[in-house]
């Protein structure tokens, strides 16, 4: 009896220690399987994202080499990392969300705002229509009242010619990669 209620003592303790060594092995696993702004393309969607592994392995291999990586996460990831989502380089964001989300957004570079199909706020435009852009990745939702997405440049995005610390301009081809996609 005395060795049962020994223990049940130490559970609580045991509990703790498990814990503990999750959250260290995770987060040491997280920084040795990531890298920093300046070398990875992040497009974040909002909505779901069924097949973003598949998406950012095509997108890796077509920026040929330019960034390391290519990280595409839906907005429900800000559950674990909300800075990914407010400082990413691309979104997805059907029209209906756009304004919620305006404070995260760049107007659109030269590129893309000269074209046709783009959305605009006070004459400023700031998204891209994105026709069902890699829609055999990402799960478009269709029940929106007008049913376009689209594409927004992060205003606190390291790879846009014009935001602070920009170090190169590859959100925008990026973004012509992702539009090429079907």
């Amino acid at each position: 009896m005395r060795t049962i209620k020994k223990i049940l003592s130490l559970m609580p303790l045991l509990i703790l220690w498990a814990m503990l060594s999750i959250f260290l092995w995770g987060f040491v696993f997280s920084h040795i399987t990531d890298t920093d702004a300046a070398h990875k393309i992040t497009l974040c969607v909002d909505g779901e994202a069924p097949r973003a592994t598949d998406l950012a392995v095509l997108m890796e291999e077509k920026l040929e080499g330019a960034v390391r990586m290519v990280k595409v996460r839906p907005f429900s990831y800000a559950m674990f990392d909300a800075k990914t989502l407010t400082e990413a380089d691309l979104f997805l964001v059907p029209a209906s969300h756009i304004e919620e989300y305006m404070d995260w957004f760049a107007p659109l570079p030269p590129e893309f705002a000269e074209k046709e199909g783009t959305w605009m706020l006070d004459g400023v435009p700031y998204g891209y229509n994105a026709e069902q852009a890699a829609s055999d990745y990402i799960a478009y939702d269709t029940t929106e009242a007008d049913g376009k997405d689209y594409l927004l440049f992060g205003k606190k995005s390291v790879h846009l010619n014009g935001n602070e610390n920009a170090v190169d301009n590859l959100a925008a081809k990026a973004a012509e990669i992702l539009l090429s996609i079907q």
